[in-house]
């Protein structure tokens, strides 16, 4: 038997707030185009249960997630292994965790997102009754890789169409016993980075779930894949690069996207989980390259950009109370539906290749990849990318207040760990 029980609310701040997600943001939000949503699925089976949270947000810190994980497993009596905390990754929501980012951290919004969290969660659980879950996948041509090889060994932030990018559009459909829709949850591997500005909203996984939501007349819910090098592409005759749309536009492609996942819904496979089991473990991903203490002193006082002041500050601080870290912990969360279907969680800005890499690794079974969960550690690189370098590899880990990039074999190690997990629930 399988018990379900989906939940919803509001998250939008209640006043102007720094935002998070680009560097060059210089006040508060002035407003809201879309509301923010948090959504629980609670999924009881005969022999294990689990409770899936997203929330349009840009992620958690390792810290807030395991908080707010600890806090939700006392109000509901779960342990923490069986409770996913994952984000739509939106770059128009709250600044409310420790990054280098422009503002200040909203501890405030912090405090109300984690009680909301907790209250969903316990919502979820209550509203819980027999139903049944059904899995569709599409393909999804919205999106494209932004590493671009500019043909002198390095990389170009730009549209690469030729790019690698994992293109499966994957809706898990939940009813009750009599066929009702209670709600769905949507995963696609794109960065939500079509706008930015400064109006509060859910980017296009907001639009996609309104519409979901409006044509099944139940909570539509979404979590970002291995997106960490994949982003929209609003192309425009003329126009180089990444044109912004309008908020009509954005409004028209997310509606279209939302179109085909309703489309694969009347193929959708029905997905038994009464033996439905979960498991989750922590392992380090090495650092390599990290520098002496005179690189930070050099770079707090002397670097053009304030935010690499402020990140060279911040391993000056952690230094002094002893050696940097050479490892970052990142978490890997495994939901096994049944033998032949599973949903891997990763934490991190996870690159598309990485996911390809567990589902080709854990065939011929279904699995689900999503990342942004349980912890957005840093961008995380596959193997491949290394030799070009680039933001996701060598240009963005200070703002995750990283002391250095990660090692090379962490794509290997990565997908190791999760086989090993899989390996644990036989």
């Amino acid at each position: 038997m399988t018990r379900i029980g989906i939940a919803q609310i509001d998250i939008t701040p209640k006043k102007s707030v720094w935002l998070t997600g680009y560097g060059n943001r210089d006040h508060k939000s002035t407003g809201v185009y879309q509301a923010l949503i948090a959504g629980a699925i609670s999924i009881q089976g005969d022999t294990d249960e689990t409770l899936i949270i997203t929330a349009d947000l840009i992620g958690y810190s390792l810290a807030y997630s395991a908080a707010a994980k600890m806090n939700i497993a006392q109000a509901t009596g779960l342990a923490p292994q069986q409770i996913v905390l994952t984000a739509t990754h939106t770059h128009c929501a709250p600044f409310f965790t420790p990054w280098s980012m422009p503002g200040a951290i909203e501890h405030d919004y912090a405090r109300f997102l984690h009680d909301q969290l907790v209250h969903l969660a316990v919502a979820a659980r209550a509203q819980a009754v027999e139903g049944k879950i059904a899995f569709s996948r599409g393909i999804s041509t919205f999106g494209v890789s932004r590493r671009l090889p500019d043909g002198k060994g390095g990389i170009l932030f730009a549209p690469n169409p030729d790019g690698p990018m994992d293109r499966a559009l994957d809706t898990l459909w939940f009813t009750d016993n009599n066929d009702r829709p209670l709600g769905s949850l949507t995963v696609f591997g794109c960065h939500p980075t079509s706008i930015g500005g400064y109006l509060i909203g859910g980017d296009y996984p907001g639009f996609l779930c309104r519409t979901v939501a409006k044509e099944t007349g139940a909570p539509a819910f979404f979590t970002t894949g291995c997106a960490g090098n994949i982003r929209p592409w609003f192309k425009e005759k003329g126009k180089e690069g990444f044109p912004v749309p309008t908020h009509a536009e954005l409004a028209i492609a997310s509606a279209a996207m939302a179109q085909k996942v309703l489309a694969c819904q009347k193929d959708a496979n029905p997905l038994p989980a009464s033996t439905l089991r979960t498991t989750t473990d922590f392992h380090p991903l090495p650092y390599t390259d990290i520098p002496d203490e005179s690189f930070f002193t050099t770079t707090a006082t002397d670097d053009n950009n304030p935010l690499r002041r402020q990140w060279a500050q911040a391993m000056l601080t952690l230094s002094r109370a002893g050696a940097l870290p050479q490892s970052c912990p990142q978490e890997i969360q495994v939901i096994e539906f049944n033998k032949e279907m599973r949903a891997v969680f990763l934490g991190g800005e996870v690159l598309t290749e990485i996911g390809l890499h567990i589902k080709e690794s854990l065939a011929p079974a279904t699995t689900i990849t999503a990342a942004y969960s349980n912890g957005l550690i840093a961008y995380v690189p596959g193997k491949e990318t290394y030799d070009l370098g680039g933001y996701e590899v060598n240009g963005s880990h200070p703002y995750f207040l990283r002391p250095a990039p990660f090692a090379k074999d962490i794509e290997d190690r990565i997908v190791s760990k999760t086989a090993e997990l899989v390996s644990r629930l036989q």
